[in-house]
């Protein structure tokens, strides 16, 4: 409550001056909220005086992949006075809801009947607050989720990351496809104390099956003490602007971000959301998103602790004993390829989505959810340029993840499975771990040379969390990898086209996925995807598209049935 009435006071002597600078006459709005800069679009970190930066978060330049999220999407002003202090209103509603709901416990927050997840009790939640409900569908449902986790990064490096759109998206490049700074309202002072954005995101997680959510949110940025944050996000739904998601609604949601001695940050995050999909999930999804395990609390914060430990290592200047440092010689090197192999993940993340293509619906008798291919022209610098053909496909597993997780990165048997070694055993060339799991790890691997691949090495990206993990990988020739272990060439402009697999648990009911007797006793959800360059950047007018995405349907599915026949589940979902 003393941080609330602190909030109300400022707002209200911004309100003050504003009408006595304006000799009283003016409707009465928030003074920040009106931008002051000629240009609308706010770029924050590129004035004169940029803002400090961790050492790893330098910004690069992004490509597709690295979707240009620090670009508004719109010229877009608010309109009327009373606009603003609408926006202004609901900022400070949301902000206000959201340390009242983060510091009371019982009743108003109970554990889950599907685990021990907190959630919202939404009885106890109308009592006491009066939220609109935006989709009034009888189909639509409530999510609400709260966890808590100490990250390795100073808190003033958190908050620039979340009013960053770039770095907002990088962090996130797992959960957020695409976000763009629509308008900034107030901009982030020199004491980082109060400041605002209205911000277009598009979230798409784990599968083309997975349908993605659009949201138009204000997020507002509070310091209510020396060492404390609060980050508010909330769906926008009264600007006049040309948006309107009829899929979802954000009531406010967001975090508390406290300073921790050493550099550490204690984030304690909560998810509110409306959703009301458009598409039926498809069944093996259902449960997964239904039970709120999709885009709740858990990924956000489980996703959040895997990139500061990520990035904390990418920032070192010595190699640490959980490396193996082969081919790399210099901390340049390591950089590089632990940079190249987090775009790899990204790019992989990103191109799950396929919308927006020319998709063929293709369905095989070897998986639960068929083939999806789509096709694309790249032009852009990060990938080869030319017609770009990708599959993805989904399938359940009677494995607990941990044991998928296993099989895929055990480098002895990967020649059973993988096309890209020729049926010659795989061997690791150059490691570093990526976090304090040493399973989580980028490789470079080689395969017994032959006349075929004596040119061709793999990067790989790998790692697991406690909701599944992922497995990257992408061939390329000596030349490219020479380039990415030097350290002297700029690792955003090396071509790569990563495939690979992502697993994630099936969301059924559990209490806990470490058993009694010690093993995990959950399935799993794995969806695989390839990516294969059919041309290169001149298209003949004779190109057999239809050849090409029966190819690459064949190579999923009888990929699929090899590791399924591997992990004696030849006859699961």
């Amino acid at each position: 409550m003393r941080a609330h009435n602190a909030y109300l006071k400022r707002q209200l002597e911004q309100i003050s001056d504003f009408v006595n600078n304006n000799g009283g006459h003016s409707i009465p709005s928030v003074n920040s909220l009106a931008s002051t800069s000629s240009n609308p679009h706010f770029s924050y970190g590129t004035s004169s005086n940029p803002p400090l930066e961790p050492p790893s978060l330098e910004r690069e330049q992004y490509t597709h992949e690295h979707i240009n999220n620090a670009q508004p999407t719109q010229h877009f002003q608010p309109r009327s006075q009373m606009e603003k202090m609408m926006m202004s209103q609901t900022m400070v509603n949301a902000v206000t809801e959201i340390i009242r709901l983060i510091h009371i416990e019982e009743p108003m927050w109970i554990k889950s009947s599907i685990d021990d997840r907190l959630v919202i009790d939404q009885e106890n939640y109308e009592k006491s607050f009066t939220n609109i409900s935006h989709l009034k569908s009888p189909s639509a449902r409530i999510e609400s989720s709260k966890e808590v986790v100490v990250v390795p990064m100073d808190a003033r490096n958190l908050v620039d990351m979340f009013f960053d759109t770039e770095k907002w998206a990088r962090i996130f490049s797992t959960i957020v496809n695409e976000a763009k700074t629509i308008h900034v309202l107030e901009s982030m002072d020199t004491q980082r104390q109060n400041f605002s954005q209205l911000i277009y995101e598009q979230l798409h997680i784990l599968s083309p099956l997975v349908p993605p959510r659009e949201f138009m949110i204000l997020r507002c940025c509070q310091q209510i003490e020396d060492d404390l944050w609060v980050i508010a996000d909330v769906s926008c739904h009264h600007v006049n602007i040309d948006f309107e998601s009829l899929t979802c609604s954000k009531r406010p949601s967001g975090c508390l971000i406290q300073a921790l001695p050493n550099g550490l940050s204690k984030v304690t995050w909560m998810e509110h959301v409306e959703v009301n999909e458009k598409v039926r999930t498809h069944r093996i999804y259902r449960d997964l998103l239904c039970g709120g395990f999709g885009y709740g609390a858990r990924r956000w914060t489980v996703t959040l602790e895997r990139m500061c430990e990520r990035l904390h290592l990418s920032s070192i200047s010595v190699f640490p004993t959980t490396d193996f440092a082969g081919v790399v010689e210099t901390i340049e090197g390591r950089r590089s390829v632990m940079n190249l192999g987090e775009r790899m993940l990204k790019n992989f993340a990103w191109i799950l989505k396929m919308s927006g293509n020319y998709d063929f619906s293709q369905l095989s008798e070897t998986n639960s959810s068929g083939v999806r291919v789509s096709v694309r022209v790249n032009s852009e610098a990060g990938q080869p340029t030319g017609l770009i053909v990708c599959a993805a496909s989904s399938i359940c597993l009677p494995l607990s993840p941990l044991e998928v997780y296993n099989f895929l990165t055990n480098l002895e048997i990967r020649h059973q499975w993988d096309v890209l070694c020729h049926g010659y055993p795989a061997a690791e060339v150059a490691g570093f771990a990526t976090g304090t799991d040493d399973k989580n790890r980028v490789n470079i691997l080689q395969t017994a040379s032959t006349a075929e691949d004596a040119d061709m090495m793999i990067i790989q990206d790998s790692f697991r969390d406690a909701l599944g993990g992922m497995v990257v990988y992408a061939p390329v020739d000596l030349n490219t990898a020479s380039a990415a272990v030097s350290g002297q060439v700029n690792p955003s402009g090396i071509p790569i086209l990563p495939s690979g697999f992502i697993i994630s648990r099936d969301g059924h009911h559990f209490t806990s996925p470490e058993l009694e007797d010690g093993s995990d006793h959950s399935k799993s959800l794995l969806t695989v995807a390839f990516q294969i360059l059919v041309s290169g950047p001149t298209l003949s007018g004779d190109l057999q598209i239809e050849e090409s995405t029966t190819t690459v349907n064949t190579l999923i599915t009888s990929t699929l049935q090899r590791i399924k026949v591997m992990l004696t589940c030849n006859e699961g979902k």
